[in-house]
């Protein structure tokens, strides 16, 4: 069984993800790239692949580029005869260039920017008559700086917006101390619109926000015309002559709801509107067609809409939605293409041209998969314990044990917990973070997927909940939704694992050491705690974000904002609850913390590794049992491949020696 298990973990290690779409000026063509999941690599160096299929055309996707380079961010020139994308080709991992693939018969791949330069290419999109390519790269590094001395602030590497001409190859520069952050050309092509912040900092636009600018296409005068609180995402200037883009809702605040906003201007004001979206639902990404319709992409409970700005939907499935484009042509006839999954499907490219019309399939990456089936999808509601809301979740059936309505006998379940907070899990051929669904489908066991509070895709009141909630409402909530498992005759109360990834991993600790104190009369038997957080006063001192996400997260519950005796963030914090789960299970007499595996990037800035040290230390000190498993220079999410092969592995054998499993 080791080896068919291993083989089917590489197998779906090894699968193409559609990710950025891209429907050609007449709308005949598409146009994407893939890479592996989380773009993650084989080899020393991690790939991306370009590929081409014909709108409407069932398996006509053909490979683009070789595949030996990290070819990315593809998109069409104006008049459709050449695409143009971000490459490595000249020093793999280490030299950036724009690269210009024409698509007549023998076109030969040629750099536009100059490809020797190391610095990243963040952001790069042609003018409306294609002369021109605006694109963002910080300055080539000073070799005379000393790279071993690290003065924090002495010298920003600021992206700069630069634009370069195509017939004559002369490159301008915006010299701007600050941070460009996204680009979009007016509709006429004689401005652009950026977003920059003070530095390059990674809390920077969380701290200090994020301005708004627009500049003429010689790259003259600057004129600003909004400032935002937080971070932005996709500007996009639209036809209708407003500068679109994504953030949060409220605008001071980044977990809450997000929505579309609007600046322009020829506002006398120089502010910002509110457009739509982050209310009841999430706002997560912009795109325009060639004639500057925008479309945006939202999550709406378990549901993906691609919607106007209006609010109107031109898309909706219950699926995750990788990818997307859309178009409206001559005739107002809109064409999508999106890149979307199932439990039995990997992610694959497909157009539509109606709202709930047929998909046509152009791609067949998952052409491995194709006669088999891994499990049903079951959507599970149930009210909160407060009985504030209605939650979501999701039950996968493996489909040795499915029926009509679920499995036929309540399973051995793993209870795996997104991160985020503010992400949200629906019906998707899931290979991220370390939920290898599939893999633990084929193993026999059903896998509950909790959407607690926090969770995006309800908008602005449901995703609050975390802030000042962190391990009352979440905890709670994954509580409440592994009750209504139970209760529906699919989890067997008997034999349940706790798993999760960073914020999952978060209330895996949360789980573990109030196990079966919430009075449901059944524990979790094991833990799978990944990148986690044992202890949320040290995340404000050492994690990447901590100045930004803690403060927030914790209603300004961080040391240097707090009094001697303020011990608000202990109550979340699973390493100050050992000592009292050790005198409960002294008076129970029966263990509690369920045996934990713990895995843990060493690299890791985001969730530091000292939380796994910690959280070790706490384990043995009270002679738990565990498995602590440190990945060499991995960092949030792992870069190697061989370590995503070993997690699983680990992850499967522990749920078969603490669980079991139907097909044992």
């Amino acid at each position: 069984m080791a080896r068919q298990d291993k083989h089917l973990i590489q197998s779906l290690c090894d699968l193409e993800i559609p990710k950025t779409i891209r429907l050609s000026p007449d709308r005949q063509s598409v146009l994407y790239s893939t890479e592996l999941t989380w773009g993650h690599r084989k080899g020393t160096q991690a790939v991306s692949t370009l590929w081409l299929a014909s709108t409407g055309r069932t398996d006509s996707s053909r490979q683009l580029t070789p595949g030996l380079y990290r070819d990315h961010s593809p998109t069409w020139s104006p008049d459709g005869k050449a695409v143009a994308f971000v490459s490595d080709r000249a020093g793999a991992g280490a030299k950036w260039a724009v690269y210009l693939l024409p698509l007549n018969q023998g076109g030969d791949v040629y750099p536009i920017t100059p490809a020797q330069n190391t610095s990243l290419i963040t952001a790069f999109a042609f003018s409306p008559d294609g002369t021109r390519v605006a694109f963002l790269s910080a300055d080539e590094e000073d070799g005379d700086v000393a790279h071993d001395v690290r003065a924090w602030g002495e010298i920003w590497r600021y992206a700069r917006l630069r634009v370069v001409d195509l017939r004559t190859k002369q490159i301008r520069s915006l010299e701007l101390d600050r941070h460009v952050t996204a680009l979009s050309w007016s509709p006429d092509g004689t401005c652009i619109g950026f977003a920059s912040c003070l530095t390059p900092d990674i809390e920077e636009s969380h701290l200090s926000g994020t301005t708004l600018s627009t500049i003429d296409a010689d790259l003259g005068a600057v004129e600003d015309l909004c400032h935002f609180p937080k971070m932005i995402v996709d500007l996009t200037w639209a036809a209708d002559g407003y500068l679109y883009f994504c953030g949060g809702v409220p605008a001071d605040k980044m977990f809450a709801g997000y929505g579309v906003y609007r600046t322009s201007s020829s506002s006398a004001f120089h502010h910002y509107d509110w457009v739509g979206f982050g209310v009841e639902n999430d706002s997560l990404g912009l795109i325009k067609d060639e004639k500057g319709n925008v479309f945006v992409k939202v999550q709406c409970r378990l549901e993906s809409h691609v919607c106007l700005p209006d609010g109107k939907v031109v898309y909706r499935r219950k699926e995750e939605l990788e990818a997307f484009d859309a178009a409206i042509g001559p005739g107002n006839e809109l064409v999508l293409a999106v890149a979307t999954s199932d439990i039995n499907h990997p992610t694959e490219v497909f157009t539509t041209v109606s709202l709930d019309g047929e998909m046509t399939r152009m791609s067949n990456h998952g052409r491995d998969f194709a006669d088999r089936q891994f499990g049903t999808c079951s959507f599970l509601t149930c009210l909160s314990t407060d009985g504030e809301v209605e939650l979501d979740a999701l039950y996968l059936t493996p489909s040795s044990f499915a029926s009509t309505g679920g499995p036929r006998r309540p399973l051995p379940t793993a209870v795996l917990i997104h991160g985020g907070p503010n992400t949200r899990l629906t019906n998707a051929f899931n290979t991220y973070y370390y939920m290898l669904s599939p893999y633990l489908l084929s193993l026999g066991y059903g896998i509950l997927l909790p959407n607690y509070r926090g969770s995006s895709g309800r908008g602005k009141r449901f995703a609050s909940y975390s802030i000042g909630g962190l391990g009352v409402y979440d905890y709670a909530d994954v509580i409440a939704l592994t009750q209504c498992a139970i209760d529906m005759g699919y989890a067997d109360k008997g034999r349940l694992l706790v798993g999760g990834w960073s914020q999952g991993g978060f209330l895996t600790n949360l789980c573990s050491v109030r196990n079966g104190s919430h009075g449901g009369g059944w524990r979790f038997q094991a833990a799978v705690p990944g990148a986690s957080i044992c202890d949320i006063d040290t995340m404000a001192l050492t994690c990447d974000l901590g100045c930004a996400f803690e403060p927030e997260l914790s209603r300004d519950g961080v040391i240097w904002n707090m009094d001697h005796d303020d011990i608000r963030n202990r109550a979340a914090s699973a390493l100050w609850a050992f000592k009292g789960t050790a005198r409960r299970a002294d008076a129970e007499g029966a263990s509690i913390v369920p045996p934990m595996l713990i895995l843990h990037g060493e690299a890791d800035a985001r969730c530091p590794v000292t939380q796994a040290w910690g959280l070790r230390r706490a384990l043995q000190r009270y002679e738990l049992p565990f498995e602590l498993v440190i990945y060499p220079n991995q960092g949030h999410f792992f870069e190697e491949q061989k370590y995503w092969v070993d997690m699983a592995l680990r992850i499967g054998r522990w749920c078969d020696k603490y669980i079991g499993n139907e097909l044992q």
